[in-house]
């Protein structure tokens, strides 16, 4: 029997929104701006794409700068 592409399940865009930012809180620069450009790339899911990776960035500076002034020699 052939599928039908409704039949198919499909990920909603609050797992996708809600993976990302947990991502993102753990590991902001590579495998949040990843995760984040895929998200951006989805039709569906353009504006919230935008905003984990701008969130991405921010947060990845963040981590690094309190990583370079409280751990760095």
């Amino acid at each position: 029997m052939k599928e039908k592409i409704s039949d198919k399940i499909l990920i909603s865009k609050q797992k996708l929104v809600i993976v990302g930012l947990l991502i993102i809180v753990f590991s902001p620069l590579p495998a949040g701006l990843i995760y984040s450009f895929f998200v951006w790339r989805l039709p569906t899911t353009k504006k919230d794409g935008r905003l984990m990776m701008i969130f991405s960035l921010i947060w990845g500076a963040i981590s690094l700068a309190l990583v370079q002034r409280y751990i760095a020699y």
